[in-house]
């Protein structure tokens, strides 16, 4: 029974009316919640199970059998005696055995065995894989919300201050103190700005249903990234010790070498199928015939146990291991090459998070002195136009370009931490406690 997810959630749901849903609620209500996460789970516990019948291979078999039959003899001697009479009798038989096989020397199920229990370490690899990405999707989807969010809140806010504007140009129009041009520049940019607006509650509507898909979670109060996020560089601040990380530690690669080592294994199996075997065969059984069938009356009972060894040799299978072989070397020439374009996206994928991680942080700098100045440039150019030294158009612009600028700032700080999050997930060390370390950048918003 499913009762703790369902509890979990039931859980959440409650405590996200009381408090802010942040980066760690999400993750483990996705969890709880998405169904590919819930299947890779799955497919890591049937795993398991590879090792346990490896090691099958190499222990005894033991099998019981079981016998009923209904017989008839019908025998007429050309010239019937007393010792050699004319037969005519049936009855039923009936029957059991045991019989247990040990391998003694069989090469080939030692390295089957050692097959199995790597596809239990690939099992393993996969749900890794598998929980990296859940983190990842739920931590773009999480940030999609809250630039989505963002932007609906800047285009309301920047409709308000252009609105004001539009209302200004048409007093002063009025009057006698502005022309016609300040009105209609006022009026367009006022227009177009419900145009955005709109754009932006329908790119809303559809990143919070994409949250909900994922996380079973209402989006409407999420903690947001807090304005003071110290943004640092890399550490190390070296790219080669990054790519050489992601070399021995991206579970994606790790994962595609040992699938590598699994396929190889084909190749060995196939070469000793022609070589002997020789295994441990013991067995024990009992046969009884009943009255009718017997000799003297009553019932007949033949019990038999056997020991011994037996030995096989394949000599020709048709044709059919030689292919198998052929087969398998090219299938491990194709999964050596999907591990070097494993490699090589691995190395790229780190490459950029490592340069987002960089860039990010310089960017969130910049972007916030860009802010401080956009607003004194702004409200310079209110000032400006008040006097008379500047015109409706250039409000109207500098209005624009402060919006832009904290809308950027808003989107460089979730691309920075989400490069945070996919430069450890190169290196196979994204974990829950990585993501609690990025969750300490949000904070909750009533």
């Amino acid at each position: 029974m499913k009762l703790k997810p369902i509890f979990f959630l039931l859980a959440v749901t409650l405590a996200g009316s009381v408090q802010a849903v942040d980066l760690i609620d999400a993750w483990r209500a996705a969890q709880a919640y998405d169904a590919n996460f819930s299947a890779a789970k799955s497919a890591q516990i049937a795993g398991q199970e590879k090792a346990i019948q490896g090691r099958s291979l190499l222990l005894p078999q033991v099998g019981l059998g079981a016998n009923l039959n209904h017989a008839r003899i019908d025998s007429s001697p050309g010239n019937p005696t007393p010792t050699n009479p004319q037969v005519d009798k049936s009855g039923q038989t009936y029957g059991f055995s045991v019989r247990l096989t040990q391998p003694i020397y069989r090469q080939d199920a030692f390295v089957a065995a050692d097959q199995l229990s790597k596809q239990t370490e690939l099992a393993d690899l996969q749900f890794r894989v598998a929980e990296q990405n859940l983190i990842l999707r739920v931590a773009q989807s999480y940030f999609d919300v809250l630039t989505a969010q963002e932007n609906v809140v800047l285009s309301a806010a920047q409709r308000e201050s252009v609105a004001q504007q539009l209302a200004q140009a048409k007093r002063s129009f009025d009057v006698g103190s502005a022309n016609i041009n300040d009105v209609n520049a006022a009026q367009a940019r006022y227009d177009g700005i419900i145009a955005t607006e709109i754009i932006a509650a329908n790119e809303l509507d559809i990143r919070q249903n994409a949250f909900r898909l994922l996380t079973n979670l209402n989006s409407d109060q999420l903690a947001t990234a807090a304005n003071n996020i110290e943004a640092t560089l890399p550490v190390p601040n070296d790219l080669n010790e990054w790519q050489a990380r992601t070399e021995t530690g991206s579970f994606e690669l790790l994962a595609q070498r040992l699938n590598l080592d699994i396929v190889a294994k084909n190749i060995q199996l196939y070469r000793l199928q022609d070589t002997p075997t020789l295994d441990l065969v013991a067995s024990y059984g009992q046969n009884f015939d009943s009255n009718g069938l017997a000799r003297n009356g009553g019932t007949d009972r033949l019990g038999t146990g056997v020991i011994g060894l037996q030995f096989s040799v394949p000599l020709y299978t048709g044709g059919r291991r030689s292919s198998q072989l052929r087969e398998s070397l090219a299938n491990r020439d194709q999964q050596m090459d999907r591990v070097e374009a494993t490699r090589r996206d691995a190395l790229q994928t780190n490459k950029q998070a490592f340069l987002g991680v960089s860039a990010g942080a310089a960017q969130i700098r910049a972007l916030q002195q860009a802010l401080v100045s956009s607003k004194s440039l702004l409200d310079s150019t209110k000032l400006g136009h008040e006097v008379g030294v500047s015109t409706m158009l250039d409000v109207l612009d500098a209005n624009q370009r402060y919006y832009e600028t904290r809308f950027r700032l808003v989107v460089a700080k979730y691309n920075y931490i989400f490069s945070t999050l996919q430069l450890a997930a190169s290196t196979g060390v994204l974990n829950e406690q990585v993501l609690q370390h990025a969750n300490q950048w949000f904070v909750a918003t009533r």
